[in-house]
């Protein structure tokens, strides 16, 4: 792939981003502004979307159509990984009453694959496609330690340990040790690390040769005192995804 094409896929990951955030129809001077390219770039992405469906105008205002929801939908529904999980995480969800979380390592950051939000009005919100830093995140944390050891600890010593509070690991060593201890009990948990106000649990999940891990997220006067509990619980639930959906079909494609 060239240059350019990475060039214009971003610009149209863009425009769905724009969208997403505006949540109204846009003139083609204001899309490009937002987006911060000429109109003549802007003007030939939209003609593109325009003609394959993707986007109409009215107006002079463009917005984008529900050709992206129904192709969505059908790529979710036949997504072998997480419609497996998602019972789980329901029921997880359930049980806890507190987010539960999908996630798998991209780079240096994790990735949220899938999110059950319990219906709280005080709960921590997350949302697919979100990411988290590796060294200061329990989601992260948990998939170094299922990673080989070689490859954990080349990995833990090329991330910036970025401080967000206080309780960030300040030191790669530290974030070692940290991990290896809490590996050997099978979960991995962050007290106020990222942010003040909030708790984080999660355990590993092997799936297919795929590094994943169970999270569950919530705030952190609620759940601080039921850490532990939190963890025996993601780790049985680990233990028994990884037993139910143990079969001869062929590896999932990775993330």
């Amino acid at each position: 792939m060239s240059t350019n094409d990475v060039k214009s896929a971003r610009r149209v990951l863009d425009i769905l981003q724009f969208f997403a955030a505006t949540r109204a129809p846009a003139t083609l001077s204001q899309l490009a502004a937002g987006l911060g390219i000429p109109k003549s770039s802007c003007l030939a992405l939209l003609d593109t979307l325009e003609g394959d469906g993707y986007a109409h105008q009215t107006a002079g205002r463009y917005y984008l159509t529900r050709r992206w929801l129904n192709e969505a939908r059908t790529v979710a529904e036949h997504d072998q990984l997480t419609t497996r999980i998602r019972p789980t995480l329901e029921a997880l969800r359930d049980e806890l009453g507190e987010t539960l979380i999908l996630a798998q390592r991209s780079g240096d950051h994790v990735v949220y694959l899938d999110v059950a939000e319990p219906e709280r009005i005080v709960r921590f919100t997350a949302r697919v496609g979100q990411q988290k830093p590796l060294h200061a995140s329990a989601s992260g944390r948990a998939l170094l330690g299922a990673m080989p050891t070689a490859d954990r600890e080349a990995l833990a010593a090329s991330l910036t340990l970025d401080r967000y509070t206080g309780k960030t690991v300040k030191t790669h060593k530290q974030l070692l040790q940290l991990i290896e201890a809490e590996a050997s009990r099978g979960w991995h948990v962050n007290l106020a690390e990222h942010q003040a106000d909030t708790l984080s649990v999660a355990a590993p999940l092997v799936l297919y040769g795929a590094v994943l891990a169970l999270v569950v997220g919530a705030p952190l006067d609620r759940s601080a005192a039921r850490a532990d509990l939190i963890g025996q619980t993601l780790l049985a639930a680990s233990r028994e995804l990884t037993q139910r959906i143990d079969s001869p079909t062929p590896p999932v494609p990775a993330y």
